[in-house]
């Protein structure tokens, strides 16, 4: 059903013509239930009130409220997170102008995910990144694979050495109570993300009904 949903709101022109709101959303253990009303001005007859039951959530980001656009990805870098092999860089050197690799390490991550992901997600937290690059070594970042080494290749293009670990599988922070208790387990599921705008939720399983 969640096919059905998709198709009815790509249908409206939500900013104009109709609306699209989440009302509710409340989360039991990894269990998201979502609740959208929806209308459209030349769909009178669409049915408004709908269940969006998100299964195995990994991560979300959401806001109540009136949205424009629903979409669900199988591929996106909100995944990469999840899905995504991960590895380590670390990197040696004396920059000219420190600033100057901030910045090119900025535009880099922004060019690549946007607003999607926050900027010091992945980076060292131990010390902030201008003190990082003016100390001339250690390790920069741990995290997806694709984004890791677009930053290896900012730093080697401002004349630093750069080395990464193999990659690794990706893992998630889980288990069930009453046995070995919550642990890192290996992401072997295939995940997904259902946006609203600039609110989102990565799981493995969503389902959508009409109440």
């Amino acid at each position: 059903m969640l096919e059905n949903l998709l198709n009815i709101t790509n249908e409206i022109d939500f900013e104009d013509f109709g609306s699209l709101a989440l009302t509710a959303a409340e989360a039991n253990g990894d269990t998201l239930r979502l609740s959208l009303h929806i209308t459209g001005d030349e769909y009178p007859e669409i049915h408004q009130n709908w269940q969006v039951l998100c299964s195995r959530v990994r991560e979300d980001s959401l806001s109540l409220g009136d949205h424009y656009e629903l979409q669900f990805f199988d591929d996106h870098v909100l995944l990469w997170p999840h899905l995504a092999l991960r590895t380590s860089t670390s990197f040696y050197g004396k920059p000219d102008n420190p600033l100057a690799v901030v910045g090119a390490l900025y535009q880099r991550h922004k060019e690549l995910v946007g607003e999607w992901l926050p900027f010091q997600r992945f980076l060292n937290s131990e010390i902030g990144l201008p003190e990082l690059v003016s100390g001339g070594f250690g390790m920069l970042a741990d995290g997806p694979e694709p984004l890791v080494l677009a930053y290896e290749e900012v730093m080697r293009s401002h004349g630093f050495t750069t080395s990464h670990l193999d990659p690794r599988k990706p893992v998630y922070w889980g288990g069930n109570r009453g046995d070995d208790g919550y642990q890192w387990i290996e992401q072997k599921a295939p995940a997904f993300v259902l946006i609203l705008d600039d609110s989102y939720v990565v799981g493995e399983q969503f389902l959508a009904s009409p109440v």
